[in-house]
């Protein structure tokens, strides 16, 4: 009998307590699929990367503000693991595993962005508002279109808050479909996404059209951006002087170009697309999603035109690297059990 196989068996005559101490003192391995393990890996990797800028930086990393995004990570990921191991659940597994991975790399990300101020490379915003006047578009323009219907504001305004639950559920809808290799591809797109968007901002960093511009106030008030010329304007000062403290930055986000909003919202409708419900239902979500990203977003059209790109060059590459790994994992254990007694026998 394969020896996971007689692992779950006994497992399942113990209570869940007894069977993850038993599992854990027999030094059974977690078990984790490739993506899995290169999502920890990367993440890993970036959180010690975050210790050395703040080291070196002498910039603060209190411990609570990691500590409640760690303690989900870890009973995410162990109940994932009850249920592949104990319960054999891959549909849970798959789906608590991949939502308590995202999480930690969502934070360590973040914090990474944070410890890259200050930036001494002017803002790119200037360019990309004159790009943005070629196609005819300007952030007070639509701000003060949008203030003739307050309601649909409003109505944007929710949506927009919501582009990271949107992305939540596409993982679980994923999970529970036990759709691996689309839920894997999508959670190591986002991985590549973040670092590309990362690398772009360090390199030509942005605030977005909310830095640049100033709402007249009067729009200010009925459109209510989410990130309004207030918060641009203290993205600017951050980018200038930096921080003394991670907990310092009250901003939920720092990149204008490219708009990881974007990438959310259009990750969602590629990974969940062979699905005809699920993607009937994000082409009309997403249809109110891009202007709420353009209005509430405080973006310039050039950082949706970013976002998307950088969507689609994660979404390929994840892909195949995802394909590499998944045909190196069947290799392998076809090897193994060639070579095992029972198969030999």
């Amino acid at each position: 009998m394969h020896s996971e196989f007689f692992l779950v068996r006994i497992s399942r005559s113990l209570n869940p307590a007894q069977s993850i101490v038993s599992w854990v003192l027999e030094g059974k391995v977690l078990r984790f699929h490739p993506a899995e393990r290169t999502i920890m890996l990367a993440t890993a990797a970036l959180a010690v990367a975050c210790f050395v800028l703040a080291y070196l930086k002498d910039v603060g990393i209190e411990p609570w503000t990691f500590t409640a995004t760690g303690i989900f990570a870890v009973v995410a990921i162990a109940l994932g693991q009850f249920y592949r191991i104990v319960r054999d659940g891959e549909r849970i597994a798959l789906t608590a595993i991949a939502i308590g991975l995202f999480a930690p790399w969502t934070f360590v990300g973040w914090t990474y962005n944070i410890l890259l101020l200050p930036r001494y490379a002017a803002p790119i915003d200037p360019i990309l508002v004159q790009a943005d006047a070629l196609f005819g578009y300007s952030w007070p323009a639509i701000c003060a279109w949008i203030a003739q219907y307050p309601q649909i504001s409003e109505l944007l305004r929710q949506v927009y808050n919501l582009t990271l639950v949107q992305l939540l559920f596409t993982f679980m809808f994923l999970g529970f479909a036990l759709d691996r290799p689309r839920l894997h591809a999508a959670a190591m797109a986002m991985v590549l996404a973040s670092l590309m968007t990362i690398f772009c901002w360090g390199m030509f960093p942005s605030n977005g059209a909310s830095a640049y511009w100033t709402l007249d106030p009067a729009i200010d008030r009925i459109v209510r951006p989410v990130v309004d010329s207030s918060y641009g304007a203290e993205l600017n000062r951050q980018l200038v002087e930096g921080v003394r403290s991670v907990s310092d930055v009250k901003a939920t986000g720092l990149i204008g170009f490219p708009s990881f909003h974007t990438v959310m919202a259009l990750m969602t409708l590629v990974a969940a697309w062979p699905y005809r419900i699920a993607r009937l239902v994000l082409i009309v979500v997403n249809a109110a999603l891009f202007p709420a990203i353009l209005i509430h977003g405080g973006h310039n059209l050039m950082d949706v035109f970013g976002g998307v790109a950088v969507t689609l060059i994660s979404w390929f590459l994840a892909v195949r690297i995802y394909g590499a790994q998944d045909a190196h994992e069947k290799a392998r254990t076809g090897a193994a059990l060639a070579s095992s007694p029972v198969q030999a026998a």
